[in-house]
């Protein structure tokens, strides 16, 4: 797998996660234990982005240039540009399946979400996805509320992950999201800063976020330069060319 699609992949998987402008309305969501959560989540039914990712670890530092186009709650689509109106690769993500093209190495994959959590050994679905790369707050079976000055703090356990959500009661945005395996000690941090509106609902437009895995540390950065939504369809192209590799993965 080329540096750049290992780079599109982690920056997306981590996070987690346009003509006439729509305005977004709020979103509130009760728990089923203690309190009700107030977080103003991005509503949309397309969604662009153009910007740029980072990724700094102990063997590499790297960085290229992004464009993204989501269909809420279907499609997740990234192109990864590192220059010269070059593109390095393309990924989609949909409910069920895991597309990537390297056109560096001319290869391409299909696959499921079974082999990302196998590589990843975290339970990641589409929604979990989306929702890191939104920065939208989701609701998951009993959860514990507290407030604590300025921060709201929701704390959910999914199995062997504790999710602990904290959001801002000054935009009733998210503003941290930690997530912790239990069984491995493994954990994710992902930081939400630089809010603009995209209508009336405040937007993160950057996402920071560390990984520690097996002792590990890892980061990863996306920096969105503009965000837009619509009612009009974006197109998602995913074309293979005729002489690309098809990887197959035991």
């Amino acid at each position: 797998m080329s540096k750049y699609l290992l780079l599109s992949l982690c920056s997306l998987l981590l996070l987690a996660s346009c003509k006439k402008e729509t305005v977004p309305t709020a979103a509130s969501a009760a728990t089923t234990t203690v309190g009700e959560v107030k977080v103003d989540n991005l509503e949309f039914t397309y969604l662009s982005a153009k910007g740029q990712i980072t990724l700094n670890d102990k063997n590499d530092n790297l960085s290229s240039g992004v464009s993204i186009r989501m269909r809420k709650d279907s499609v997740i689509w990234v192109s990864v540009l590192p220059g010269l109106g070059i593109e390095a690769a393309r990924m989609m993500l949909t409910q069920d399946s895991v597309y990537f093209m390297n056109r560096l190495k001319k290869e391409y994959a299909a696959t499921d979400y079974g082999f990302l959590r196998n590589k990843l050994q975290v339970d990641l679905n589409f929604e979990v996805l989306q929702s890191i790369l939104l920065g939208n707050y989701q609701a998951a079976g009993a959860e514990k509320v507290m407030d604590t000055g300025d921060l709201q703090h929701v704390q959910q356990q999914r199995q062997n992950l504790t999710f602990d959500y904290f959001i801002s009661s000054l935009n009733n945005k998210l503003k941290q999201l930690n997530a912790e395996d239990i069984n491995t000690g493994n954990t994710i941090t992902v930081k939400y800063n630089s809010f603009e509106p995209i209508g009336q609902v405040p937007f993160a437009h950057e996402l920071i976020a560390q990984v520690l895995q097996k002792g590990e540390v890892s980061d990863f950065t996306l920096r969105h330069s503009r965000v837009t939504v619509s009612e009009e369809p974006l197109t998602f192209p995913f074309g293979v060319p005729g002489d690309y590799k098809h990887l197959t993965f035991n």
